[in-house]
């Protein structure tokens, strides 16, 4: 049995940036959860989102011409970027560790001609308006959502990154009392795409960001696969959706959501029932911790 946690972070909780109410309560049933099927456990791995400031869906990524940032829950179309309602900075570099925040042959698909231009010293440089306009037209082409800015969330090395500190505890019980180990797995770092997904990105741009087919491999070898975190709207839909979607069709009854450990984004009900629904609907085991026995 794997137990595969997705974002259980202070920011997505009471008194974080970012918080989905109802978070503590889910938090408290995973704790209680992890303790009573420790020895059930055989394996963990936790998701952990992971920001940097100048991130795409973060205000301080873009202003209006006039220094105003987007409000948190702005939503950004293409037609916004395209007349200049909202302008990306032209700054955004990839950290010293990274050549390149595009790898061309990652991105695909017909790459527009105006994405790069050519300094005087005959280096390409990334257009950043042309490249917003390209990702938000495949955001939308896609038909699951337009770009929405986001409060600034689990920034790397802050305290909000960190899992809150129950469910933390419990795991490194886990580890002593099992002999297993936390794997971590961290998502979000590019600056020029989503990942709502912890397998791929919205925009894949690198291979970093491509689907994880060596995770999801690994988690193929799991008799049951647990899955539960913040927010079910968002990360936890979009993570779920992507393993079911490459999951053994015979073997989706080993695939479970936990729906009393995860909440949602309020405004997005909606979105979250119907994820539930489809779930059901292709085999997957919606449970909760009170239904669900190892």
């Amino acid at each position: 049995t794997t137990l595969l946690l997705i974002d259980c972070q202070k920011d997505f909780h009471p008194g974080g940036s970012l918080a989905v109410p109802n978070a503590d309560q889910d938090a408290e049933r995973i704790t209680q959860f992890i303790h009573q099927n420790a020895t059930s456990i055989h394996r963990i791995v936790a998701t952990m989102d992971s920001h940097h400031p100048l991130h795409i869906a973060h205000p301080s990524f873009w202003s209006d011409g006039q220094g105003n940032l987007p409000a948190p829950f702005t939503v950004i179309s293409m037609e916004d970027v395209v007349e200049g309602r909202w302008i990306p900075r032209e700054d955004v570099k990839p950290s010293a560790r990274e050549s390149l925040l595009i790898e061309d042959d990652i991105l695909g698909g017909g790459i527009p001609s105006e994405l790069y231009s050519t300094d005087e010293t005959g280096n390409r440089q990334l257009n950043m308006k042309q490249w917003c306009i390209e990702y938000t037209r495949r955001l939308e082409a896609k038909g699951k959502f337009s770009l929405m800015i986001w409060p600034e969330h689990c920034l790397v090395g802050t305290e909000g990154q960190t899992v809150v500190r129950t469910i933390c505890d419990a795991m490194m019980e886990w580890s002593r009392k099992t002999g297993g180990s936390v794997e971590w797995l961290n998502k979000g770092q590019n600056l020029l795409t989503e990942n709502y997904s912890a397998l791929c990105a919205e925009v894949p741009v690198t291979k970093g960001t491509s689907f994880n087919y060596e995770l999801l491999e690994s988690l193929k070898t799991s008799e049951k696969l647990i899955m539960c975190g913040q927010a079910l709207s968002h990360c936890v839909q979009y993570t779920v959706r992507d393993i079911a979607e490459h999951w053994p069709n015979e073997e989706m009854g080993k695939l479970v959501v936990l729906k009393d450990c995860a909440s949602t984004i309020p405004g997005f009900e909606d979105a979250s029932d119907k994820f539930l629904s489809d779930m059901v609907s292709v085999g997957v085991n919606v449970e909760t911790t009170e239904t669900l026995t190892l």
